[in-house]
């Protein structure tokens, strides 16, 4: 091979290696097995953005056993999804300089499920009838539904996770995610249930929250724009065309149906889940102090968070709002 055929290949195989050798090792946490609410996620690291921008990401599932703040807080992980923003208020609080970098969720898929044709129509038809809640939401959305809906703690009931109750009853009412329990209604019934997503009766908390240490915001902020810029735009790829994120979701958690992936695809896109007004300004991942403020106030005044909590320590914008 000649001198000039030669060195051009070498150059590249040289920068190649180069760059693998650079490139900065990332865990990060979802706050479940992988589905297709983590999408964004997946293509990005299916179509190599992370490593193109120099870190090298692991993704780690989260799962009804894994307490993923204790993972963080703890440094065996490196940034962490949370589900909704309280997340970022609550790590501050116990002590820990956390901040949230992006929100993947413009709106919580977090909705309240009952049957049609029971004669429950709005929230307000809810009040005084049992509704079945997890532990953990309890202390997330469950104020906001009192203070706004005058529910009571004497509604609540135990949610486990099972449809079976919820079947079984006519006028059942308990929590879910959009993208989730309405196609298994609709698959074990062949009925559709009444939904309710808290997100568009006022519910403003951010959700797929992205987390990263504030030690590692001043000290390799680098990195974390470059997760969060590649983040940005697996998203993006991902509504386009998302089959090298499928793959990655079903070999990582084989329980995904391509008709479940589906349907989560399209309720996210219908729901303006990920994509809204404040995304057209800018860009996926967008967040603002105003519904920061918003939610905070909520917790506050609910008694889950303090009020002397500098709220703006749990976020910072400086990642996002750029299109």
């Amino acid at each position: 091979m000649s001198i000039r055929r030669w060195w051009p290949v070498a150059v590249a195989t040289l920068l190649t290696a180069a760059n693998a050798h650079a490139a900065e090792k990332l865990t990060f946490l979802t706050s479940w097995k992988a589905q297709a609410e983590h999408g964004g996620y997946y293509q990005a690291l299916a179509k190599g953005h992370y490593q193109a921008c120099g870190i090298d990401v692991n993704i780690r599932q989260g799962g009804p056993a894994i307490d993923g703040k204790q993972l963080f807080v703890a440094g065996a992980v490196d940034m962490m999804m949370a589900s909704f923003s309280d997340t970022a208020f609550q790590v501050n609080e116990a002590g820990f300089a956390g901040k949230a970098v992006m929100s993947s969720f413009q709106k919580s898929p977090q909705i309240l499920m009952t049957h049609a044709g029971n004669g429950i129509e709005k929230m307000e038809d809810m009040r005084g009838k049992p509704v079945m809640v997890s532990a953990s939401s309890r202390t997330s959305f469950w104020p906001f539904l009192r203070n706004k809906f005058g529910f009571t703690d004497a509604q609540l009931r135990a949610y486990t996770g099972q449809l079976a109750p919820w079947l079984l009853d006519p006028t059942g009412i308990q929590q879910g995610l959009l993208t989730n329990e309405p196609y298994r209604v609709q698959t074990e019934t062949g009925k559709s249930p009444k939904t309710f997503l808290l997100a568009d009766y006022g519910y403003e908390a951010y959700s797929s929250v992205v987390i990263a240490s504030k030690k590692m915001i001043d000290e390799k902020p680098q990195v974390v724009q470059c997760f969060v810029s590649a983040t940005r735009k697996g998203w993006e790829e991902f509504f386009v065309d998302p089959k090298p994120a499928i793959a990655l979701i079903k070999q990582n958690n084989p329980e995904n149906t391509d008709d479940l992936i589906a349907y989560a695809i399209r309720t996210m896109k219908s729901a303006g889940i990920v994509e809204s007004a404040d995304t057209a300004k800018g860009g996926i991942g967008t967040m603002t102090d105003a519904r920061w403020k918003s939610h905070f106030d909520m917790l506050a005044s609910a008694g889950l968070i303090s009020k002397t909590l500098d709220y703006k320590s749990a976020y910072t914008l400086q990642f996002v709002n750029a299109k």
